[in-house]
């Protein structure tokens, strides 16, 4: 089934569209920046199987980021801070109090920096193929 995708806006006011699937714990995983679509996504098989097998055990949050994807195009910031202001716009409209955080390449400063910023919320920080430090 392919998820229902809706919006949310950032503090800085960047519409960011997000879909979610599944029930459960939520696990969230931001996009790989610079470049993702929802939309498309669902278009490669390895990646809806990849989903699919995900959302059996929990729910899962997708995103894309700002200036990609069916995100806001005319976007000038595209900083660290801002991309935690992606992430935060979308956990905030789905209310979850509690969440897995996976950040893959290049989104793992900003998953750091959220969950440096966020402990409370994030029960876990997955990363994958990313670094601690940008330049």
């Amino acid at each position: 089934m392919e998820p229902r995708i809706q919006y949310a806006r950032t503090a800085d006011g960047v519409s960011i569209p997000f879909w979610e699937l599944g029930e459960g714990t939520p696990l969230v995983e931001m996009p790989t920046i610079p470049v993702s679509h929802i939309q498309m996504e669902w278009q490669f098989p390895e990646w809806r199987r990849w989903y699919e097998f995900l959302t059996q055990r929990r729910k899962v949050v997708r995103y894309d980021c700002r200036g990609a994807g069916l995100s806001d195009r005319d976007v000038d910031d595209f900083s660290l801070d801002a991309q935690v202001l992606d992430l935060e716009a979308v956990v905030d409209r789905l209310g979850l109090e509690r969440f897995v955080l996976l950040s893959s390449i290049h989104a793992g400063p900003a998953g750091i920096a959220y969950a440096a910023r966020h402990p409370e919320r994030v029960s876990h920080l997955v990363l994958w193929n990313s670094w601690a430090v940008t330049r």
